[in-house]
C-alpha cells in the first residue's frame, strides 16, 4: 500500500514505530518501577489524546492507490522485480514498517520465492526462550502472502496446516522462504519453511484462493470499529 505522504513523514513513522517496538520488549523483559511505569503510561495517554485530533485513516481508500489495484483497474499485474523489496503494506502488523505494535519482518524477492527475516524479541516469547507460536504462523502467513504479488495474484488465506518441527528461537536472526507448489485455476497452494542457525524448525502449506483484482477497488468503507480508550 502507498500513502499519501510525504519521505519525511514515512521515515517519522518507522523512527516512531521502531522506538515503540523498542519500548514494549524492554518493558516485557526488563522490571520497572511503579514511579517509571506511571510516567510512561501518563505520556502514551497524552500523546494519544493528541495523534486522536488528527484526520483518521481510511484503508480501504488508501488500498486505491497501491501499485498492484492501480494496474488491475488498467488491465495490468504489478510484478515484484528480482531482488525488491516486497513492501505491500507498511502499517502490517507482521511486516509493516511503520506498525509500532509489528513483529518487524523484512522480505525480499529471490528467484520464485519470497524470503522474509527477522529477529523476533522478548515481547514474542511464548514458552522460555523460544517465540510463541502463533507469531510463527502469523510470519508463515505473511510470507505466504507475498509470493502472490511476484506470481501476479491477489488471494486471501483459505487454509494454513502448519508442522512445528522445533522451537523457534529469540535473539537470532530467522528465515522463512515460501513458493508457489502448484495452482489449478483459483487455486494456488503456497509451501514455507522456517529455519535459523540450527536448522528448520517449522514447515507449512497453504491454500489460497486467487481473486479478482478490479474487486478491491469496489469496497464499500464498512463502519469503523471504535477506537480502544
Amino acid at each position: 500500500m502507498n500513502l499519501d505522504e510525504t519521505p519525511e513523514q514515512l521515515a517519522a513513522r518507522t523512527y516512531l514505530a521502531a522506538a515503540m517496538q523498542g519500548l514494549g520488549h524492554a518493558l516485557v523483559s526488563h522490571h520497572v518501577d511503579t514511579a517509571t511505569a506511571t510516567e510512561i503510561a501518563e505520556a502514551a495517554r497524552k500523546y494519544t489524546a493528541a495523534v486522536r485530533h488528527g484526520q483518521p485513516r481510511d484503508r480501504a481508500a488508501e488500498m486505491l492507490t497501491s501499485p498492484r489495484i492501480t494496474a488491475a483497474l488498467s488491465g495490468k499485474r504489478a510484478i515484484i522485480e528480482d531482488g525488491q523489496d516486497i513492501d505491500l503494506f507498511r502499517d502490517s502488523i507482521v511486516s509493516g514498517r511503520t506498525n509500532p505494535m509489528g513483529i518487524g519482518v523484512h522480505v525480499v524477492r529471490r528467484g520464485d520465492t519470497a524470503i522474509a527475516t527477522t529477529t523476533l524479541g522478548p515481547a514474542f516469547e511464548g514458552a522460555p526462550n523460544r517465540a510463541h507460536g502463533g507469531i510463527v504462523g502469523a510470519i508463515l502467513d505473511e510470507t505466504m502472502g507475498h509470493v502472490l504479488p511476484i506470481i501476479g495474484e491477489m488471494a486471501y488465506t483459505a487454509s494454513l496446516t502448519i508442522d512445528y518441527i522445533g522451537p523457534a528461537p529469540l535473539g537470532v536472526e530467522i528465515t522463512f522462504t515460501a513458493r508457489l507448489r502448484d495452482r489449478a485455476d483459483r487455486k494456488l497452494w503456497i509451501e514455507a519453511v522456517g529455519e535459523s542457525a540450527d536448522g528448520v524448525f517449522v514447515r507449512a502449506e497453504a491454500l489460497f484462493l486467487a481473486v479478482d483484482l478490479t474487486k478491491f477497488t469496489n469496497a464499500d468503507h464498512a463502519p469503523r470499529p471504535p477506537e480502544p480508550r
